[in-house]
Protein backbone atom coordinates (compact mmCIF):
# COMPACT_ATOMS: atom_id res chain seq x y z
CA UNK A 1 0.00 0.00 0.00
CA UNK A 2 1.29 3.71 -0.77
CA UNK A 3 1.44 5.76 2.62
CA UNK A 4 0.59 9.41 2.66
CA UNK A 5 4.01 11.53 4.36
CA UNK A 6 2.22 13.36 6.39
CA UNK A 7 5.00 15.57 7.23
CA UNK A 8 5.63 16.81 3.87
CA UNK A 9 2.06 16.90 3.25
CA UNK A 10 2.39 19.53 6.28
CA UNK A 11 5.43 21.12 4.97
CA UNK A 12 3.55 21.95 1.33
CA UNK A 13 0.75 23.30 3.48
CA UNK A 14 3.00 26.09 5.01
CA UNK A 15 5.05 26.54 1.36
CA UNK A 16 1.42 27.15 0.23
CA UNK A 17 0.28 29.36 3.14
CA UNK A 18 3.45 31.33 2.70
CA UNK A 19 3.29 31.79 -1.21
CA UNK A 20 -0.47 32.76 -0.33
CA UNK A 21 1.20 35.76 1.79
CA UNK A 22 3.54 36.53 -0.50
CA UNK A 23 0.85 36.53 -3.71
CA UNK A 24 -1.21 39.00 -1.51
CA UNK A 25 1.12 41.75 -1.41
CA UNK A 26 3.39 41.75 -4.75
CA UNK A 27 2.18 43.10 -7.72
CA UNK A 28 0.73 41.02 -10.82
CA UNK A 29 3.20 39.90 -13.80
CA UNK A 30 0.33 38.69 -15.43
CA UNK A 31 -3.32 37.90 -14.85
CA UNK A 32 -3.79 34.95 -12.54
CA UNK A 33 -5.18 32.18 -15.51
CA UNK A 34 -8.74 30.60 -14.52
CA UNK A 35 -8.80 31.76 -10.51
CA UNK A 36 -8.32 30.28 -7.60
CA UNK A 37 -11.96 28.90 -7.59
CA UNK A 38 -12.15 27.63 -11.43
CA UNK A 39 -8.55 25.65 -11.07
CA UNK A 40 -9.52 23.63 -7.85
CA UNK A 41 -12.49 22.93 -9.26
CA UNK A 42 -11.32 21.37 -12.35
CA UNK A 43 -9.12 19.12 -10.47
CA UNK A 44 -11.50 17.73 -8.33
CA UNK A 45 -14.20 16.98 -10.97
CA UNK A 46 -11.29 15.22 -13.08
CA UNK A 47 -11.09 12.83 -10.19
CA UNK A 48 -14.62 11.46 -11.24
CA UNK A 49 -14.02 10.88 -14.53
CA UNK A 50 -11.09 8.57 -13.85
CA UNK A 51 -11.96 4.25 -13.38
CA UNK A 52 -13.27 3.53 -9.58
CA UNK A 53 -9.82 1.69 -8.40
CA UNK A 54 -7.85 5.29 -9.89
CA UNK A 55 -10.70 7.67 -8.38
CA UNK A 56 -10.93 6.00 -5.16
CA UNK A 57 -7.21 6.73 -4.96
CA UNK A 58 -7.10 10.38 -5.87
CA UNK A 59 -10.33 10.80 -3.81
CA UNK A 60 -8.39 9.96 -0.45
CA UNK A 61 -5.87 13.17 -1.42
CA UNK A 62 -8.90 15.41 -2.99
CA UNK A 63 -8.07 18.44 -0.61
CA UNK A 64 -4.24 18.15 -1.59
CA UNK A 65 -5.23 18.11 -5.25
CA UNK A 66 -7.50 21.03 -5.38
CA UNK A 67 -5.01 23.08 -2.58
CA UNK A 68 -1.64 22.70 -4.60
CA UNK A 69 -3.32 23.98 -7.79
CA UNK A 70 -2.87 26.98 -7.60
CA UNK A 71 0.94 26.64 -6.46
CA UNK A 72 2.63 27.09 -9.97
CA UNK A 73 0.90 30.70 -9.91
CA UNK A 74 2.22 31.47 -6.69
CA UNK A 75 5.68 29.78 -8.00
CA UNK A 76 5.57 32.36 -10.67
CA UNK A 77 6.53 35.57 -8.34
CA UNK A 78 9.67 33.91 -7.15
CA UNK A 79 10.79 31.96 -10.26
CA UNK A 80 11.61 33.75 -13.37
CA UNK A 81 11.29 29.92 -15.25
CA UNK A 82 7.65 29.86 -14.25
CA UNK A 83 5.72 32.38 -15.62
CA UNK A 84 6.33 30.67 -19.43
CA UNK A 85 4.81 27.63 -18.51
CA UNK A 86 1.38 29.06 -17.95
CA UNK A 87 1.22 30.22 -21.63
CA UNK A 88 1.79 30.88 -25.47
CA UNK A 89 1.64 33.23 -27.74
CA UNK A 90 0.94 31.80 -30.80
CA UNK A 91 0.89 35.26 -32.51
CA UNK A 92 4.99 35.95 -31.88
CA UNK A 93 5.49 31.99 -33.72
CA UNK A 94 5.30 30.87 -37.41
CA UNK A 95 2.84 28.06 -37.86
CA UNK A 96 6.02 25.85 -38.82
CA UNK A 97 6.30 25.86 -34.92
CA UNK A 98 2.21 24.00 -34.42
CA UNK A 99 2.94 20.15 -33.61
CA UNK A 100 6.96 20.50 -32.44
CA UNK A 101 8.07 18.80 -29.44
CA UNK A 102 10.39 21.23 -27.55
CA UNK A 103 13.77 19.83 -28.78
CA UNK A 104 11.91 20.48 -32.17
CA UNK A 105 10.91 23.99 -31.44
CA UNK A 106 14.85 24.88 -30.13
CA UNK A 107 15.65 23.98 -33.48
CA UNK A 108 13.53 26.35 -35.01
CA UNK A 109 13.27 29.47 -32.36
CA UNK A 110 16.04 29.86 -29.77
CA UNK A 111 15.27 29.02 -26.47
CA UNK A 112 15.17 32.65 -25.22
CA UNK A 113 12.08 33.70 -27.46
CA UNK A 114 10.66 30.56 -25.98
CA UNK A 115 10.67 31.61 -22.68
CA UNK A 116 9.59 34.71 -23.52
CA UNK A 117 6.76 33.97 -25.79
CA UNK A 118 5.59 30.92 -23.27
CA UNK A 119 5.98 26.91 -23.36
CA UNK A 120 2.75 25.60 -21.90
CA UNK A 121 2.17 23.61 -24.99
CA UNK A 122 5.83 21.63 -24.22
CA UNK A 123 5.45 21.71 -20.49
CA UNK A 124 2.57 20.11 -20.45
CA UNK A 125 4.06 16.48 -21.74
CA UNK A 126 7.09 17.40 -19.54
CA UNK A 127 4.87 17.28 -16.60
CA UNK A 128 3.15 14.22 -17.88
CA UNK A 129 6.05 12.24 -18.11
CA UNK A 130 7.20 13.25 -14.79
CA UNK A 131 3.44 11.68 -13.39
CA UNK A 132 3.95 8.61 -15.16
CA UNK A 133 7.53 7.95 -13.55
CA UNK A 134 5.96 8.84 -10.24
CA UNK A 135 3.18 6.00 -10.77
CA UNK A 136 5.91 3.74 -11.64
CA UNK A 137 7.85 4.77 -8.37
CA UNK A 138 4.71 4.38 -6.05
CA UNK A 139 5.61 8.12 -4.79
CA UNK A 140 2.48 9.05 -3.45
CA UNK A 141 3.77 12.96 -2.60
CA UNK A 142 4.94 13.15 -6.40
CA UNK A 143 1.81 11.35 -7.45
CA UNK A 144 -0.54 14.17 -6.04
CA UNK A 145 1.63 16.99 -6.54
CA UNK A 146 1.97 16.71 -10.30
CA UNK A 147 -1.26 15.37 -10.80
CA UNK A 148 -2.42 19.14 -9.01
CA UNK A 149 0.63 21.41 -11.14
CA UNK A 150 -0.74 19.17 -14.22
CA UNK A 151 -4.27 20.23 -13.68
CA UNK A 152 -3.13 23.70 -13.93
CA UNK A 153 -1.26 23.82 -17.19
CA UNK A 154 -4.21 21.86 -18.75
CA UNK A 155 -6.43 24.03 -17.06
CA UNK A 156 -4.21 27.48 -18.81
CA UNK A 157 -4.16 25.81 -22.12
CA UNK A 158 -8.18 26.12 -22.57
CA UNK A 159 -8.17 29.35 -21.71
CA UNK A 160 -7.92 31.28 -25.19
CA UNK A 161 -6.27 34.56 -23.82
CA UNK A 162 -3.13 32.16 -22.56
CA UNK A 163 -3.03 31.74 -26.34
CA UNK A 164 -2.22 35.24 -27.67
CA UNK A 165 0.27 38.40 -26.53
CA UNK A 166 -3.13 40.41 -26.27
CA UNK A 167 -3.16 37.83 -22.83
CA UNK A 168 -5.19 40.97 -21.43
CA UNK A 169 -7.12 42.95 -23.96
CA UNK A 170 -4.03 45.53 -23.81
CA UNK A 171 -3.32 45.89 -27.31
CA UNK A 172 -7.10 46.05 -28.31
CA UNK A 173 -8.14 48.32 -25.56
CA UNK A 174 -9.91 45.94 -23.37
CA UNK A 175 -8.12 46.15 -20.39
CA UNK A 176 -9.30 43.20 -17.82
CA UNK A 177 -10.74 41.05 -20.28
CA UNK A 178 -8.43 38.10 -19.19
CA UNK A 179 -10.05 38.04 -15.18
CA UNK A 180 -13.25 38.90 -16.77
CA UNK A 181 -13.48 35.52 -18.93
CA UNK A 182 -11.78 33.52 -16.69
CA UNK A 183 -12.55 34.48 -13.51
CA UNK A 184 -15.64 36.82 -13.15
CA UNK A 185 -17.93 35.29 -14.60
CA UNK A 186 -17.43 31.35 -13.66
CA UNK A 187 -17.60 32.71 -10.35
CA UNK A 188 -21.11 33.66 -10.88
CA UNK A 189 -22.06 30.72 -12.98
CA UNK A 190 -20.60 28.28 -10.31
CA UNK A 191 -21.59 24.85 -10.51
CA UNK A 192 -24.13 25.47 -13.46
CA UNK A 193 -20.23 25.23 -15.30
CA UNK A 194 -20.45 21.62 -14.99
CA UNK A 195 -21.71 19.24 -17.18
CA UNK A 196 -21.66 15.41 -17.56
CA UNK A 197 -18.35 13.88 -18.73
CA UNK A 198 -17.97 10.72 -20.29
CA UNK A 199 -15.23 8.29 -19.17
CA UNK A 200 -11.53 9.56 -19.12
CA UNK A 201 -9.60 7.88 -22.32
CA UNK A 202 -6.25 6.85 -23.03
CA UNK A 203 -3.96 9.55 -25.41
CA UNK A 204 -1.31 7.81 -27.65
CA UNK A 205 0.57 11.24 -27.91
CA UNK A 206 0.29 13.78 -25.60
CA UNK A 207 2.08 16.24 -27.27
CA UNK A 208 -0.37 15.92 -30.17
CA UNK A 209 -3.44 16.13 -27.89
CA UNK A 210 -1.55 19.42 -26.28
CA UNK A 211 -1.23 21.43 -29.53
CA UNK A 212 -5.01 20.74 -30.29
CA UNK A 213 -6.09 21.68 -27.59
CA UNK A 214 -4.08 24.89 -27.55
CA UNK A 215 -5.32 25.56 -31.18
CA UNK A 216 -8.51 24.87 -30.30
CA UNK A 217 -8.53 27.44 -28.21
CA UNK A 218 -6.91 30.46 -29.88
CA UNK A 219 -9.17 29.17 -32.60
CA UNK A 220 -11.96 31.05 -29.95
CA UNK A 221 -10.18 34.01 -29.37
CA UNK A 222 -11.48 36.07 -31.88
CA UNK A 223 -15.10 35.71 -30.65
CA UNK A 224 -14.03 36.43 -27.27
CA UNK A 225 -12.52 39.97 -28.16
CA UNK A 226 -15.47 40.99 -30.84
CA UNK A 227 -18.09 40.22 -28.23
CA UNK A 228 -17.07 41.75 -25.70
CA UNK A 229 -16.10 44.92 -27.62
CA UNK A 230 -19.77 44.82 -28.78
CA UNK A 231 -21.12 44.31 -25.47
CA UNK A 232 -19.01 47.53 -24.50
CA UNK A 233 -20.41 49.69 -26.80
CA UNK A 234 -23.79 48.97 -26.34
CA UNK A 235 -24.06 48.97 -22.76
CA UNK A 236 -24.21 52.42 -20.27
CA UNK A 237 -21.13 52.97 -18.05
CA UNK A 238 -23.54 53.05 -15.27
CA UNK A 239 -24.79 49.81 -15.93
CA UNK A 240 -21.34 48.23 -16.62
CA UNK A 241 -20.05 47.82 -13.22
CA UNK A 242 -20.94 47.27 -9.56
CA UNK A 243 -19.16 46.94 -5.90
CA UNK A 244 -18.70 44.05 -4.39
CA UNK A 245 -17.98 43.40 -0.41
CA UNK A 246 -14.51 41.45 -0.26
CA UNK A 247 -14.07 41.23 3.65
CA UNK A 248 -13.95 44.96 4.57
CA UNK A 249 -13.46 46.44 1.30
CA UNK A 250 -15.44 47.24 -1.37
CA UNK A 251 -13.83 46.38 -4.55
CA UNK A 252 -15.19 47.70 -8.45
CA UNK A 253 -15.77 44.75 -10.50
CA UNK A 254 -18.16 43.82 -13.65
CA UNK A 255 -21.86 44.11 -13.04
CA UNK A 256 -23.85 40.63 -12.63
CA UNK A 257 -25.73 41.78 -15.54
CA UNK A 258 -23.43 42.68 -17.98
CA UNK A 259 -21.34 39.67 -16.71
CA UNK A 260 -23.80 37.17 -17.56
CA UNK A 261 -24.29 39.00 -21.20
CA UNK A 262 -21.57 38.73 -21.87
CA UNK A 263 -21.46 35.28 -21.10
CA UNK A 264 -24.73 34.39 -22.90
CA UNK A 265 -22.95 36.05 -26.11
CA UNK A 266 -20.17 33.90 -26.57
CA UNK A 267 -22.94 30.95 -26.41
CA UNK A 268 -21.05 28.78 -23.48
CA UNK A 269 -17.58 29.08 -24.56
CA UNK A 270 -16.66 29.59 -21.15
CA UNK A 271 -18.47 26.10 -20.20
CA UNK A 272 -17.22 24.59 -23.11
CA UNK A 273 -13.35 25.29 -22.31
CA UNK A 274 -13.78 24.85 -18.33
CA UNK A 275 -15.37 20.78 -19.11
CA UNK A 276 -12.93 20.55 -21.88
CA UNK A 277 -10.38 21.13 -19.34
CA UNK A 278 -11.39 18.80 -16.76
CA UNK A 279 -11.80 15.86 -19.49
CA UNK A 280 -8.18 16.27 -20.81
CA UNK A 281 -6.90 16.49 -17.45
CA UNK A 282 -8.94 13.20 -16.83
CA UNK A 283 -7.66 11.32 -20.20
CA UNK A 284 -3.82 12.63 -18.69
CA UNK A 285 -4.29 11.26 -15.71
CA UNK A 286 -5.92 7.83 -16.88
CA UNK A 287 -3.11 7.96 -19.57
CA UNK A 288 -0.05 8.32 -16.97
CA UNK A 289 -1.83 5.46 -14.75
CA UNK A 290 -1.83 3.28 -17.44
CA UNK A 291 1.52 3.72 -18.52
CA UNK A 292 3.06 3.99 -14.72
CA UNK A 293 2.22 0.19 -14.08
CA UNK A 294 -1.69 0.54 -13.15
CA UNK A 295 -1.19 -0.13 -9.60
CA UNK A 296 -3.68 -1.30 -7.54
CA UNK A 297 -2.62 1.43 -4.69
CA UNK A 298 -2.80 -1.93 -2.30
Amino acid sequence: MIYTHKVLFKKCQIIYLIFSLFLIHTTKIRANPWGFYAHKKINKLAIFTLPPILSKFYKRHISQLEEWAVLPDQRRYILDIEAARHYIDLDQYPPKIHFTTYEQAIGLISEDSLQKHGIVVWHIPKTHQRLVQAFKNNDTIQIIKLSAELGHYVADAHVPLHTTSNYDGQKTGQHGLHSFWESRIPELLGDTMEDWLGPSKYIENTQAATWQWVLQSHHLLPELLIKEKQLQLNTPENKKYSFDKKGNVLVKNYSKAFSLAYHKSLNKQIEMQFNAAIQHLGDLLFSAWILGGQSDFK
